[in-house]
């Protein structure tokens, strides 16, 4: 009876705890852990509070057997002491060099090391003669060297890439610092034993090697314009808050002056269980998932966390206004302060900024965007924990001023606020929210993602089921007093202008002495995770007989079929196997398109009808195709094809519009001078093609202005008249489908013959060249490109797949530990034998270095000699083959990608999927087959190097060392 009366109150409070709060509380099989669970939750959320405070949050979803993890800490950059700036980011970098049982040969040895230069460390940072700081820092580099020889670099890497994990990484944001792996399904005991021993006893080991990297980091962003437009927009938005008056990355000089006992202090105090959430989704079983998190993170213990107390930011009645210099094009941001992401106003924010901009019919889009009165702008918020921004961004065509885009921002702003929308739209905004939130759910880290926010802020989960609900109930009253309320001239706008920035203080190269990786060693921790067993997982491949349903249509041509069985989503292409290399006014044409009404409808107008709908259309030409894309809600499947026919059937020529759309172009011509990217790339395609390449074929300037606008829409009128298939994705019958189309899509009786492309000669690599392109830069990058003789063939495709692991894909290959980790020349670098997309096209060997100006003449030679010398580490080769193993068994090709990858093979004349070739000869191969691989296809051969950096940092004698050099033109890479 009183068991029966305890089950009956326990029901009791259940009902209460579900009445009052929106939750119902659960409890495990096993009886030893309660949870709860918000009704009608899409995600299925699990929320644990384990003993110690540790929050747990688990979502089952069964599309792969694979899991992304998220493992968090409510704490950032926010939390650094002022005094040592950028702590939280060195920490997340550390958290990566393993424990006292993992990443040592002999912890005992390397302890007595390691503290020596912990005392050093402290003792630099006091002093204030360079002189004896370059002794204090000599004695480090020196003392480094010898603990190095006890460590064993990468361990984490490595046991993550055995387990088959991809994507480990961490980040540092401004209230968070998360830890995120996407793991097999049958790894999951490994990976919390990992993870539950990487937080046990952090050691701050191959320390001065990693500080480079960050300062390779910093170094990055001060060639960033970007970067230095959002610090000025965040510390004149935040000039109390440290959101504002500290950086992510910290400032040079407490980057120049770490301290391991501040970094230590960090992490006591904020990684605590209290303090921290394990983020789960994917194929997983929660009641065994929360037993193992219980054993392997049981041992933390929960602590006081101190609160951040901020002063409120002073009102100010006048906009701020800043100027950034640098050489990209010119921009600017507005930004906004707004209130925290847990305040009802976080919700107006949301409305307002999916009414600014939507890429379809919002007040940016129709009023800006559609009418080119500006080269691009843009909406965007920010939520965060103490206060939100909301920013403004945009660019300016020729002879438009920043002023000029700035009124014009703001003068949509001014829209909303004087309520210039109806109910029709608010409602037409929860639909495409509603669009936006399903395909954010079919992913696992979509899904992982939504729960660190929710985490992050401390969001009731509750609110985060009830968003799209409360959002409807939302007024336009509402949302008109909230934009009078907080769209002030209390605004921050940031100026970027194209020029030099005399400030900039590039953080200096300190000697570092190159220290063992012991790659060959491993510890018994890691031994263990090796060697364990689990369950095996069978590899999935694409039938391409079955997965794909193909039929006719038309007189030539075909529907590629895929069944949606998990939402209401569909998404349609029409793909035409003709593009800019086959006319080289289409890509001007499908962009065109845009910009033009038709009959009925003006482009505004047809903007709207799609928005009203939640479907998205798209006109995109690629060098050798055209995809004609539509996509949404399959209830509205039939209404948007019928208007998305209409548009290409009856779009109208206008002239006005094309020569706007022409004026941008060269717009956007003159800016991607001014880009780092697009020059790099530029050069890269220079390095292969020569002066004749894709980049370089273009229509001149004149030849734009000469376009008449109903030449271009007969080129878009035509385009279903060709030959193409039709790819659909969605939920609809095939019979269904393929009667619709019939009646509703135009095709030609007999389909247009494609035009002939035009042929690129490429350049070859018969002896070693330097390609250099001056770009006012801190840093330098080089790629190293070699074109190979041989031909594809599939038999290739195994033996790549498995290089490409082992020596230059992820933290634990052979590259990334030798350049980085060993030497500490570069923050990014990697090198791959590089399959090309067709077996017409040839294939590449490419290296990449992204290194300091003044390290160019180490970088070079470091990665010139693995081009050449292959090292060759067991331990890291069975690694790398159990992780591409993995990889493969837990891998599924999913919807529409299904039929794109199937038609990706056949370019390449493969009849099945090449993952079951790559599978099956895994367990064959040994390293002497990759050390043949690689003396027949690296060892001995001639580059042609692309190199970008400052010409006042990098010395023409210094760059023919490893070639004949040539220097080439901004001209010469864009062709105009």
């Amino acid at each position: 009876m009183k068991k029966y009366l305890s089950f009956m109150a326990f029901v009791f409070m259940a009902a209460i705890v579900f009445a009052q709060t929106g939750y119902e509380q659960k409890t495990s099989p096993d009886g030893k852990f309660t949870y709860l669970t918000v009704p009608r939750d899409p995600l299925g959320v699990r929320i644990y509070k384990l003993s110690n405070g540790l929050t747990v949050m688990l979502s089952v979803n069964k599309s792969e057997p694979r899991i992304q993890t998220l493992i968090a800490t409510k704490a950032g950059s926010k939390n650094d002491p002022a005094d040592n700036t950028g702590l939280a980011h060195y920490l997340e970098h550390m958290l990566f060099k393993g424990t006292d049982k993992f990443g040592s040969k002999d912890w005992p040895k390397e302890k007595e090391q390691l503290d020596k230069i912990d005392a050093l460390y402290e003792q630099y940072n006091k002093t204030t003669d360079e002189a004896k700081r370059k002794k204090i820092y000599r004695e480090i580099d020196s003392l480094s060297g010898v603990a190095s020889k006890y460590a064993i670099a990468n361990e984490y890497d490595k046991m993550l890439s055995t387990i088959g994990a991809t994507g480990t990484n961490a980040f540092t944001s401004l209230e968070q610092t998360v830890y995120v792996n996407d793991i097999p399904q049958n790894q999951v005991a490994n990976w919390l034993s990992i993870e539950g021993e990487r937080f046990r006893n952090p050691i701050l080991r191959l320390f001065h090697t990693e500080l480079e990297a960050v300062y390779e980091e910093k170094n990055i962003s001060l060639d960033n314009d970007g970067r230095k437009v959002f610090e000025a927009m965040m510390s004149n938005l935040f000039t109390k808050h440290a959101y504002g008056t500290q950086t992510t990355i910290g400032t040079v000089e407490h980057l120049k002056n770490p301290s391991l006992v501040k970094i230590r202090n960090y992490y006591n105090t904020y990684y605590v269980p209290n303090n921290m959430a394990i983020i789960m989704a994917g194929d997983l079983d929660p009641d065994k998932t929360i037993n193992l998190i219980a054993d392997k993170f049981g041992y933390m213990q929960s602590k006081p966390v101190p609160e951040y107390v901020f002063a409120p930011e002073p009102v100010k009645a006048a906009p701020t206004v800043v100027n950034v210099y640098g050489p990209d094009a010119e921009n600017l941001m507005i930004g906004f302060r707004m209130p925290g992401a847990l305040t009802r106003e976080a919700k107006y924010m949301a409305l307002c900024d999916y009414m600014m901009a939507n890429s379809k019919a919002g007040f940016i889009d129709l009023n800006l965007v559609k009418k080119q009165r500006v080269l691009s702008a843009s909406s965007s918020t920010w939520p965060n924990k103490d206060y939100s921004i909301y920013f403004l961004s945009g660019k300016p065509k020729t002879g438009q001023t920043l002023e000029e885009v700035k009124d014009l921002l703001l003068a949509q702003i001014e829209l909303i606020k004087k309520g210039d929308f109806d109910d029709a739209t608010l409602k037409a905004i929860i639909n495409n929210f509603k669009v936006d939130q399903i395909k954010n759910n079919e992913s696992n880290a979509g899904r992982a993602y939504t729960m660190l926010d929710a985490f992050t802020v401390g969001a009731d989960w509750k609110d985060n089921v009830s968003f799209l609900n409360d959002l409807s109930k939302i007024t336009k009253q509402e949302i008109v007093d909230f934009a009078n309320k907080y769209f002030t001239n209390e605004q921050v706008i940031v100026y970027k202008r194209t020029g030099e920035d005399k400030s900039v203080v590039k953080v200096p190269k300190p000697e570092i002495t190159p220290v063992d990786v012991n790659r060959d060693d491993m510890s018994p921790f890691v031994r263990g995770i090796v060697d364990s067993k689990v369950e095996n997982i069978k590899p999935v491949y694409i039938d391409f007989n079955k997965d794909v349903i193909i039929r006719n249509i038309g007189a030539d041509n075909k529907v590629y079929y895929v069944q949606n069985k998990d939402n209401g989503l569909f998404s349609m292409f029409y793909v035409l196997d003709m593009g800019k290399f086959h006319n080289i006014k289409l890509p001007t044409a499908v962009n065109l398109l845009q910009y033009l009404g038709t009959d009925k409808y003006s482009a505004e107008q047809l903007s709207k009808e799609f928005f009203k709908i939640a479907c998205d259309f798209s006109v995109f030409s690629s060098d050798e195709q055209v995809y004609v894309s539509l996509s949404g809600l399959d209830e509205n499947f039939e209404a948007a094809t019928k208007l998305f026919e209409h548009v290409l059937a009856n779009a109208k020529p206008d002239d006005a519009a094309l020569q706007q759309m022409v004026e941008r172009t060269l717009k956007s011509r003159i800016d991607a001078k001014l880009s780092k990217q697009a020059v790099f790339g530029a050069l890269r395609q220079y390095a292969i093609f020569g002066k004749n390449s894709p980049s370089t074929y273009l229509l001149s300037s004149d030849q734009l202005k000469g376009l008449n606008s109903a030449e271009l829409v007969e080129m878009v009128k035509s385009l279903t008249s060709y030959k193409h298939k039709i790819y659909y994705y969605g939920p609809r019958k095939t019979d269904d489908l393929v009667t619709f189309l019939t009646k509703e899509h135009k095709m030609a009786k007999k389909p247009l013959t494609y035009p002939a492309p035009v042929v690129f000669t490429r350049n070859e690599t018969v002896k070693n060249t330097v390609y250099f392109t001056n770009y006012k830069m801190v840093q330098a990058e080089i790629m190293w490109l070699n074109k190979q003789s041989l031909k594809y063939d599939t038999t290739i495709h195994p033996y790549a797949t498995m290089f490409n692991e082992y020596f230059g894909g992820g933290m634990s290959s052979i590259v990334f530990q030798t350049i980085r980790e060993s030497k500490a020349l570069a923050y990014s670098t990697y090198s791959r034998f590089q399959l090309p997309s067709k077996n017409t096209d040839p294939i590449y060997v490419i290296a990449y270095v992204g290194t300091q100006a003044d390290k160019i003449n180490d970088a070079i030679p470091a990665m010139n000699e693995l081009l050449t010398n292959m090292p060759i580490a067991e331990v890291t080769y069975n690694a790398a083959k159990d992780a591409l193993k993995s990889q493969l068994e837990t891998e599924r090709i999913n919807k529409e990608d299904i039929i794109f990858r199937m038609e990706s093979a056949k370019k390449l004349g493969l009849n099945h999927d090449v993952r079951k070739d790559v599978y099956e000869a895994l367990d064959k191969m040994s390293i002497t087959d990759l050390q043949r691989f690689f003396d027949q296809h690296y060892k001995n051969k001639t580059y042609n190097y692309a190199i970008i950096g400052s010409a006042d940092k990098v010395k023409k004698e210094d760059l023919q060392k490893y070639g004949n050099l040539v220097e080439v033109s901004l001209e010469d890479i864009f062709g105009y």
